[in-house]
């Protein structure tokens, strides 16, 4: 076992088990205590953890989550979804994507674009899809709570982009999310990309949409009821994976 995943193994131990003497360290990782004792040593120095005064036990500080200051609350969708939506693209060869929403759009937060056959746009991690324009917009539109909704729907229509001006129409906006809440996924039909469409589907945590994932495949070689009949089960069956991993990291 190398030095780096030594320490992190004792870190990871002292933060799940509490205050926790060497010999309790050991017991707990099997790593010898001369090792662990120069793991300690290196984690006080940087101030990580503490030895308890006038204890033989060490704790974690504070500092400990400052490792974790850079991680987004939906990171973990990516963590999750990047092997659930490669097992959709492998059943069904067409790209798929997972995006979350962030600052008046869906940004792609992991694609298979690059593992597809049959790729006919060039979006990629990070690009920003417009909410209502994008199949996966509406799936995390029509299926998130009701204050998400309104905070998003009132952002998108003060927006300067011409693409957020469909916000503006409260009874076109309106039918577009009920229609796709009664269908129990989002569509696209051109648009972005005119020779292509997409399906997605809501991720769905204890009944709050987080994100949604697509697949994305070309009008001319693929109707919608295929579509319907052979991608949309694939993808459900991927965001209840995706689901599953979220409600164990709670």
């Amino acid at each position: 076992m190398e030095g780096g995943e030594r320490l992190l193994l004792v870190l990871r131990s002292l933060n799940q088990i509490g205050p926790s003497t060497v010999l309790e360290l050991h017991r707990a990782t099997k790593i010898s205590r001369p090792a662990i004792y120069r793991a300690m040593t290196t984690l006080c120095r940087q101030g990580y953890v503490k030895r308890i005064p006038k204890q033989s036990r060490f704790r974690v500080t504070s500092e400990v989550r400052l490792l974790s200051a850079g991680f987004r609350d939906d990171d973990w969708i990516a963590e999750a979804g990047a092997p659930a939506i490669a097992d959709v693209q492998a059943q069904v060869l067409w790209p798929t994507s997972l995006t979350t929403f962030d600052k008046g759009a869906m940004v792609i937060r992991e694609t298979t674009r690059h593992r597809s056959p049959f790729v006919f746009d060039t979006g990629s991690v990070g690009v920003r899809l417009p909410v209502l324009r994008s199949s996966q917009g509406l799936a995390y539109l029509a299926f998130c709570s009701r204050e998400k909704r309104r905070i998003i729907l009132d952002v998108l229509g003060g927006s300067a982009d011409p693409l957020d001006a469909i916000a503006r129409d409260e009874k076109v906006t309106e039918r577009l999310l009920r229609n796709t809440a009664r269908r129990g996924y989002g569509l696209r039909r051109g648009g972005i990309v005119e020779q292509t469409s997409s399906i997605a589907v809501p991720l769905l945590v204890e009944n709050d949409a987080v994100g949604a994932i697509c697949v994305t495949f070309a009008s001319s070689a693929v109707s919608l009821k295929e579509a319907v009949g052979t991608f949309l089960p694939h993808l459900r069956q991927a965001a209840e994976q995706i689901a599953a991993s979220a409600l164990k990291r709670r």
